[in-house]
């Protein structure tokens, strides 16, 4: 979804209205939607969600989303809501009997309050809060309490990405019709926390687009994923060959290979015999090969099985191999003949044999910063880039698609377009993660979508496996919760 300027979202709005949608429409759509995302959010971990209300729009937008919550709520109006007009007054006089609104000077906070951050939205600009928006702003500071904010944080401007020292920050942001471009620029991105964006119903392609990079939120990954046809068979699904593992690290290919059979139709592995009797899955069709001394993978690991490559679409390669692997069988994954998914050590590897590297644009590169940075020195990629403009610079120099890992993970084609990814956070910083993802990745280049598109959607619902595991889980539950977050999205 592109990323869009302050100017470029209000001339989407007026020509919506322009065009006879009512504005109150939009302003309708905007509370329910994320009336949604809240409800989702707060399951099980708040009691109640507290609108702190401002002026103007952003007050309608909290009005209707608290008026649709099916969870309990207070408004504090930091303005007479008498005094609202155009839409948001019409939100007033539909939802206004639904609404429990209590003046600010006699609320108390109780456990389990969410605050929903509804004062100013994308109209601040200035370098000051009015009273009385200054107290409450303050007041949702002091509470120590998680935050959502509506269109941006009160307080950061959304051209700019500069915000005020009161400025409170956002577990999410909740951005209506199109992400802004302020939520992506220099700090502003800690501020924001995770960013939801809902539809209202106007078209982010018929303005410019503020930024070169774009976003990939849930609007985007529901476009890519597919039900599969009645007709569908294991080897229509796709075909992923996984050549990972050593004595060190055997659960990388046990991971990998698992995220691979969630959605692919047929998974091999290639990893080696080792001391620990990991369980694999029943449905995997698996080969263990005598290590090197060492304990890694034997350099002729593909060309001693070319019964097991020449059955795949896709090689999923790299994931605990350890630092022992030979140069050798880099090259015969290099010179695999369907789309290759490279990771971990794989990549270090190639970072030490550089020579080693064919341009090939069905390659997928899936770095954390260290292996990005050791690629980036042998390759020749300027230093001190934007995360978005590193990871275009790699992949244009690779002409693969590169995933650099991390907060807001940036997905690059071989052309340089980027989009940034819109689910996720530190609760997949675990052992094992980057495995999952790599099979994921590789298991949906199998099924038919290109490695741009198997990397975009790859990590969203990496992320969104993390989201709904909500900290509490080992990479090990990660396969089922993404495949159960692809068939959310898909029904």
């Amino acid at each position: 979804m592109r990323i869009i300027s302050i100017d470029s979202m209000r001339a989407l709005e007026q020509s919506a209205v322009s065009s006879g949608i009512p504005e109150y429409r939009l302003m309708r759509r905007a509370g329910t939607g994320a009336a949604a995302i809240i409800s989702r959010f707060a399951a099980n971990r708040f009691r109640r969600v507290v609108f702190f209300c401002g002026s103007g729009n952003n007050a309608g937008d909290a009005i209707v989303c608290a008026g649709s919550l099916d969870l309990p709520h207070v408004l504090l109006p930091f303005r007479d809501l008498s005094l609202l007009k155009g839409a948001a007054a019409e939100a007033v006089v539909e939802f206004g009997p639904k609404l429990n609104i209590v003046s600010p000077d006699s609320f108390d906070f109780e456990p389990g309050d969410l605050l929903v951050d509804a004062l100013l939205g994308i109209g601040f600009a200035g370098n000051s809060v009015r009273s009385p928006l200054d107290k409450a702003m303050a007041m949702m500071k002091h509470s120590r309490r998680n935050v959502v904010a509506f269109d941006l944080p009160s307080g950061l401007n959304g051209n700019t990405g500069e915000y005020l020292p009161e400025t409170v920050p956002a577990v999410m942001t909740i951005t209506f019709g199109a992400p802004k471009q302020g939520l992506f620029l220099k700090d502003a991105p800690a501020m924001c926390g995770k960013i939801e964006v809902v539809p209202i119903g106007v078209e982010p392609e018929s303005v410019p687009q503020a930024l070169d990079h774009e976003y990939f939120c849930r609007q985007d990954a529901a476009l890519l994923l597919k039900k599969h046809p009645l007709n569908s068979h294991k080897n229509s699904r796709g075909r992923v060959l996984v050549l990972c593992g050593s004595t060190t690290y055997p659960g990388a290919a046990v991971l990998a290979s698992s995220a691979a059979l969630h959605f692919s139709g047929i998974v091999r592995l290639l990893t080696v015999k080792h001391s620990m009797c990991l369980p694999l899955p029943a449905a995997l069709i698996s080969r263990s090969l005598d290590p090197e001394k060492s304990g890694a993978l034997p350099a002729d690991a593909l060309r001693s099985n070319r019964d097991f490559a020449e059955a795949s679409d896709v090689l999923c390669a790299g994931c605990g191999w350890g630092p022992d692997v030979s140069p050798e069988l880099l090259a015969d994954v290099l010179n695999f003949p369907g789309t290759v998914v490279l990771d971990a050590d794989a990549l270090n590897l190639l970072s030490r044999t550089p020579e080693l590297w064919k341009k090939r644009s069905d390659i997928i590169l899936t770095p954390h910063p260290g292996e990005a940075a050791r690629l980036a020195e042998v390759f020749k990629i300027p230093q001190g880039l934007s995360r978005e403009k590193f990871a275009a610079a790699l992949a244009q120099k690779l002409g693969a698609t590169v995933l650099l890992k991390g907060f807001h993970t940036c997905v690059s084609t071989p052309e340089g377009k980027t989009t940034i990814n819109g689910s996720g956070g530190p609760e997949l910083a675990m052992a094992g993660s980057g495995d999952v993802l790599a099979g994921i990745i590789a298991a949906l280049a199998a099924s038919g979508h290109t490695p741009p598109a198997a990397a975009r959607l790859g990590a969203f619902l990496h992320g969104m496996a993390g989201d709904m595991g909500r900290g509490t889980i080992i990479a090990d539950k990660l396969p089922e919760l993404a495949a159960g977050a692809a068939d959310l999205h898909i029904w």
